[in-house]
């Protein structure tokens, strides 16, 4: 599934443009990435997975992937993730970020529980290495994480893509205009932007997403939830008056350093809590604690103040809510030097009121509501934010009614994670329902084994032996699909062994070259199966998958469910004509795979099954995908065609009729337009 380029149009010229730069670029990236490790590791691991080298668990195909840059990114994303996972099983949902320091806030969120992978660099091969490996049914994009590539490769794969918590300056908006030959196809692809504010909302309809898919929703930071229990795990910091200025960028520390001595004359005894933005500066910040000359700790040595520390340097990553619970007043950093800002809500969630500087422009809407609110106050300088913090600190009173005015601003605008959830909804529901099963892999040596244990609770190798009694073999069409009936723990499977056709056959009758069990043809149709059945169409439970490796080639097997009663329509026309219901239920079977835009690469009257009741079912997927576009669909039932006339000529006595594949058409169409 999705093994291959899909016929679109040609990449327009600023589109290829774009992927020239890109190319160019990615040498330069991953020596970037790799110099940054020098002051975090964290860059420097699964750099395979920048390219798309990514090895996700067989269950996650089907799934969910959200995309969150970095910290900001993630921590917004939580009250979503959060009322995601009511509706889809952890496994299939997966989150990658650009950052380290993103991925260890995820973990520390959620532990192993959701699987995390290292987003592609936007080049044509990276992004469709990985679309191709994780196989998700939908991509939703965290705040603005626009990369156009990605979303071409997801048009060409018909994987539907949300942009939620939305969020688009003035100026940003200018400069994707100014792009517009780029970004065009962009805007109108997108099937939800949940935006996190009405500024942002009437930029991306200026850029032209269509109004019936644009949407106001809110921030989902407004739902992030605090946790008072946190608050008693630090009891050493509960009787301390203390500032705490999160996400700190170079500048902001030094002026805050210099000007905390005047507000450590007016509190004696506070304390700051200092938490920069990146890690990478941590050792920078603790020099500049050093050359100020003030008494300080070090989380990430587990480091205690005393009662005469002057500054905690919070050299930690995930633990600034918990900072924020302890906090007096909060300062959020990136705001007294030209970076725009970054989220108050974290703060304001905690019921703590807010100090922030001039530049805002990241969340201009957002501060002018907290300002009017009188929730927080804008300063100019470190100088005034000490003195306004210690103003409040002095007058408990004040302080406490600032506290509740945050919160009360942030209980009042909640439910953007509902509303955003509600939005993706109705993408998903028409494409795949969230109802996909665990896989087990097992890997032995030169062995992989996919299986389903809701099919069968334990896989090993003996489930791959065709069996010796007689009966067991069954028929298919060319003699090549080596099937056999064999014994499950309910009911009955068949064993299908990979063989080839044609001149491959005698160079090679079984082998296929490549080392990857996701790449193998059994892996590949386990989970386009797996797919399918989630769709309701009429094809069989897929329930083991093995590949077998030998040097750079393989072996494969898959084992799925027997259907019940059922006969191939070569060996019923070798009998007796089918009647019209029967073409006419096979014609609808056909009409509702294509519906999904599934090309069957092997469509003939062999992989096309009856059952007692008249249903009809299809089989064999190998080699098959999804395709965009609709004329390949008149080719696949041509394909059909030509078999029944093949079979015609070589059967004596084969009941086929010219004028039943008119019947067959007409059920092709009853469940809509026709594209024959």
């Amino acid at each position: 599934m999705g093994r291959r380029p899909l016929a679109l149009s040609r990449a327009a010229l600023a589109h290829r443009g774009y992927r020239v730069l890109m190319r160019t670029l990615t040498l330069p990236v991953l020596g970037w990435l790799w110099l940054r490790g020098h002051k975090d590791a964290g860059y420097r691991e699964r750099m395979g997975e920048r390219l798309g080298f990514i090895d996700p668990t067989p269950a996650s195909a089907g799934g969910l992937w959200i995309h969150a840059a970095s910290v900001g990114e993630v921590q917004a994303a939580r009250p979503l993730i959060a009322a995601l996972r009511a509706e889809w099983p952890d496994h299939a949902i997966t989150v990658s970020t650009q950052s380290p320091n993103g991925a260890r806030t995820l973990h520390n969120h959620w532990g192993d529980a959701i699987q995390h992978v290292y987003a592609p660099i936007d080049t044509p091969g990276t992004a469709g290495r990985f679309l191709d490996r994780l196989q998700p049914s939908m991509l939703v994009l965290i705040e603005r994480e626009i990369w156009p590539e990605w979303l071409r490769q997801c048009r060409e794969r018909l994987i539907p893509v949300a942009l939620v918590n939305a969020r688009l300056s003035a100026d940003s908006a200018a400069s994707y205009e100014r792009w517009r030959a780029l970004m065009r196809p962009v805007w109108s692809q997108l099937a939800v932007v949940a935006a996190a504010d009405a500024p942002s909302e009437a930029h991306y309809a200026a850029l032209g997403v269509p109004p019936e898919r644009l949407l106001h929703t809110g921030n989902l930071k407004f739902d992030q939830r605090d946790t008072p229990d946190d608050a008693s795990r630090l009891p050493w910091l509960t009787r301390r008056a203390i500032v705490v200025a999160g996400s700190t960028h170079e500048g902001e520390e030094s002026a805050l350093i210099t000007s905390w001595h005047e507000l450590a004359r007016q509190i004696p005894g506070a304390l700051l809590i200092l938490v920069p933005r990146h890690p990478e500066r941590f050792d920078a910040v603790a020099q500049q604690l050093e050359e100020g000359g003030l008494s300080f700790v070090r989380r990430s040595r587990g480091e205690t103040p005393a009662d005469n520390t002057s500054v905690l340097l919070a050299d930690t990553m995930g633990e600034l809510t918990l900072w924020y619970l302890h906090a007096s007043v909060c300062f959020i950093g990136g705001s007294l030097v030209p970076i725009g800002g970054h989220n108050a809500l974290e703060a304001m969630a905690c019921a703590k009121p807010v100090l922030f500087g001039p530049h805002t422009q990241h969340f201009q809407e957002l501060y002018q509501d907290v300002e009017t609110s009188g929730a927080g106050e804008r300063v100019d300088s470190a100088r005034l934010l000490m003195r306004t913090a210690a103003q409040w600190m002095r007058d408990k009173a004040l302080l406490q009614r600032k506290g509740q005015l945050a919160r009360d601003f942030v209980l009042r605008q909640q439910g953007s994670s509902q509303r955003s959830l509600e939005a993706l909804r109705k993408v998903w529901a028409p494409i795949c329902p969230p109802l996909l099963t665990p896989v087990l892999a097992r890997d032995a040596g030169t062995q992989t084994v996919w299986h389903d244990p809701q099919q069968l609770a334990i896989c090993d190798a003996t489930v791959f032996q065709a069996p010796s009694i007689a009966g067991s073999a069954l028929a298919t069409g060319s003699g090549r699909g080596q099937a056999h009936r064999i014994a499950l723990d309910s009911g009955e499977g068949v064993l299908r062994h990979y063989r080839r056709g044609g001149l491959m056959a005698r160079l090679s009758p079984d082998r296929y070259l490549g080392r990857s069990p996701r790449d193998s043809r059994a892996m590949a149709e386990f989970t386009l199966l797996r797919r399918l059945r989630a769709w309701g169409l009429p094809v069989p439970a897929p329930v083991a998958a093995r590949q077998q490796r030998a040097g750079w080639s393989y072996k494969a097997d898959i084992v799925v469910a027997m259907i019940p009663q059922t006969r191939n329509v070569a060996q019923r026309l070798s009998e007796a004509p089918l009647p019209s219901d029967a073409w006419k239920a096979l014609g609808a079977a056909i009409r509702a795979m294509h519906e999904r835009q599934v090309f069957h690469a092997d469509l003939n009257c062999h992989n096309l099954l009856l059952d007692a009741q008249g249903q009809a079912w299809i089989v064999d997927f190998d080699k098959c995908e999804r395709r965009a576009g609709d004329s390949w669909k008149a080719q696949n039932l041509a394909r059909l065609q030509r078999s029944l006339r093949k079979e015609q000529a070589r059967r004596p006595g084969f009941q086929w009729d010219e004028a039943h594949w008119a019947v067959l058409l007409e059920g092709y169409r009853l469940d809509g337009p026709g594209t024959a």
